[in-house]
């Protein structure tokens, strides 16, 4: 039985993602409970000082409460915009967190494994080798995406293979089982697995030989 245990880095990215949200999110809460309120403060009390000597009566009143002595820069109702911006940028980055968490944590435990007779999930879904009847590999080579379809009790279903999810040499070993017993016309989108595996012993040993050529000749090079 071969196993294709989860790819931990694909699922670790949206971890970071989570982790960033989480950040930026708490810094925006900071913002909009601590720090802009207290610049909020500062720009209503600088506004309610007369006109006339606002400047100089700034300075006395913030040396008194422990302020800095230069001019608020912007004006209280500035300052609640920002304050609600803050708040509604942390429940953006709550609607962005929260998918990321659950994403990363539906692939921990997760695997794929199967044999000659049967390719099965960790969660239950199960496809007889001899029950297959297509797979579509359109999507393969660039995504590591391919749909197996079969047949169980005279109903069709769907199983989904996807080796940027789980380990890839496992997933192209059960590839090889799922395409056992199926024609060229049945797999499309790609060529069989097998296939590869031979064009790719082929180029190894033609270049082995080719480099062992080379060696035993230099003047070739």
């Amino acid at each position: 039985m071969i196993r294709a245990d989860v790819h931990q880095p694909y699922f670790r990215k949206f971890l970071f993602v989570f982790l960033g949200c989480l950040a930026f999110g708490a810094y925006c809460l900071y913002d909009g409970l601590v720090a802009y309120p207290k610049k909020l403060t500062m720009a209503e009390a600088y506004e309610q000082l007369p006109e006339d000597g606002r400047q100089e009566a700034w300075v006395t009143l913030a040396t008194e409460k422990g302020w800095p002595t230069r001019t608020p820069a912007n004006s209280p109702d500035e300052m609640r915009n920002k304050i609600g911006t803050q708040f509604m940028m942390a429940v953006l980055c709550g609607l962005f967190a929260i998918p990321a968490l659950l994403k990363f944590m539906s692939g921990q435990g997760t695997w794929v494994e199967g044999d000659e007779t049967l390719i099965r999930n960790s969660k239950g879904k199960e496809v007889p080798i001899d029950a297959i009847t297509k797979i579509d590999k359109k999507k393969w080579p660039d995504k590591g995406i391919a749909k197996i379809y079969y047949e169980v009790d005279g109903k069709n279903h769907k199983f989904i293979m996807d080796d940027f999810k789980y380990d890839r040499a496992p997933m192209g070993e059960l590839m090889k089982f799922a395409e056992a017993n199926l024609d060229e016309d049945q797999v499309v989108g790609d060529d069989f697995e097998r296939d590869k595996e031979a064009l790719r012993e082929l180029q190894a040993k033609q270049e082995s030989e080719s480099l062992g050529q080379t060696q035993a000749d230099p003047t070739q090079v």
